[in-house]
């Protein structure tokens, strides 16, 4: 558990630092330059990124190959607890960023991604992720670099994925050892 708990940290530290230290644009995401005079939001979702999202769509493969990567059956139990506790990660990290970068705005505009009729539980990390992209393309490299150390961190012999029998629960994340 010390060495999981080290690594996530590990993990996110890296994605901290690999933020700050892009570049980072003055301007808050949302706004333009007149209307962050006047404290106005010119639109509540961050601005297209100028290059296009080159992480592939984390549903189904990616959750498919974990499961598979640790004798997980993908039911649709499993898919979505993986999914939950996925997302869980993700918004950790994304509120590590804002914090960093000191954008309130964006946090609560991504504390507002929900799941709703409109969007299902199994698409919640990829629009993180999307959000996340848009947001700032200090964002890109990092989370391109986080990918496969999230599989790793997944699928490796120190993974909590292990802990469970063949039906991985809801809520990993709070769960002790």
């Amino acid at each position: 558990m010390e060495f999981f708990l080290l690594l996530v940290l590990g993990g996110l530290v890296w994605l901290v630092v690999a933020a700050v230290r892009k570049t980072m644009s003055p301007v808050s995401p949302g706004r333009s330059r007149d209307s962050e005079a006047r404290g106005v939001r010119t639109s509540p979702v961050p601005l297209r990124s100028a290059e296009p999202r080159d992480i592939p769509p984390l549903f189904p493969d990616f959750y498919h190959g974990v499961l598979f990567a640790v004798g997980k059956e993908p039911s649709p139990q499993n898919l979505l607890a993986l999914i939950e506790y996925v997302g869980q990660m993700l918004a950790i990290n994304a509120v590590m960023w804002f914090q960093q970068t000191g954008d309130t705005d964006a946090h609560d505009r991504f504390m507002e991604l929900r799941v709703d009729d409109d969007r299902k539980l199994e698409m919640l990390p990829d629009d993180m992720i999307d959000f996340l992209w848009a947001w700032r393309p200090s964002t890109h490299q990092a989370l391109r670099d986080w990918m496969p150390e999230l599989e790793q961190m997944l699928t490796g012999p120190d993974s909590r994925l292990w802990n469970f029998g063949d039906e991985l629960p809801f809520g990993i994340w709070e769960m002790e050892d």
